[in-house]
């Protein structure tokens, strides 16, 4: 799996790099809002997204535990299936997709809502963009000299999104899926090695 996954990033680069990529500011193909202020609930109708359940690379790494009821008037604020949350501000910055199957939910504050163009971006591609080392790094600099950087929804709006044809972009979501899957299974073995070294111990040690 591991040499499987190295060779396609190598051809996915070769390729990549060879494709003509148009520049857009994100406004013109997304449409960008904050997420929900409220005090947050052990139970609701609503999931109600928070940060802590995400890893550094926008993988969920923990199930729902905050939840939230919704007046008529807020409901706006419910998420469609395809909706890219992005970390506003803080320390660390990531983006997760949101699809139906996760079930109903509404984003906290601290994540933008960004809503693409479906005819011209595929959200999962999206995110790869927003998760790359170099645009992590890139958006901290948004936030230099705050106790707590922050990102303003303006310059957000403003930052160059290279818009690849569609093809393009299924294929950076595939390789992107590739990585997830490959990430998953070497946790998996990693903590299946672990278990099988405190079993082992723990029997000699009896």
């Amino acid at each position: 799996m591991t040499f499987c996954f190295g060779f396609r990033i190598f051809a996915f680069s070769f390729e990549y790099n060879n494709n003509k990529m148009l520049k857009v500011p994100l406004k013109e193909i997304c449409e960008i809002r904050f997420g929900y202020y409220n005090k947050a609930a052990e139970k609701g109708k609503y999931n109600y997204i928070q940060a802590n359940y995400f890893n550094d690379n926008g993988l969920l790494i923990n199930d729902p535990t905050s939840f939230i009821n919704l007046e008529k008037k807020d409901e706006g604020h419910i998420l469609e299936d395809g909706d890219v949350l992005f970390i506003s501000k803080g320390f660390r910055y990531f983006a997760w997709c949101y699809r139906n199957n996760f079930g109903p939910a509404v984003a906290s504050a601290i994540f933008f809502v960004i809503r693409p163009d479906k005819t011209k971006v595929i959200p999962e591609y999206l995110v790869a963009f927003f998760n790359t080392p170099k645009h992590q790094e890139f958006f901290k600099q948004f936030g230099v000299g705050s106790s707590i950087p922050s990102i303003r929804k303006a310059e957000l709006a403003e930052v160059n999104f290279p818009l690849l044809p569609f093809e393009s972009q299924k294929k950076v979501v595939e390789f992107q899926q590739l990585f997830i899957k490959d990430f998953e299974l070497s946790k998996s073995l990693l903590q299946y090695k672990s278990d099988l070294y405190q079993s082992v111990i723990s029997k000699i040690l009896k």
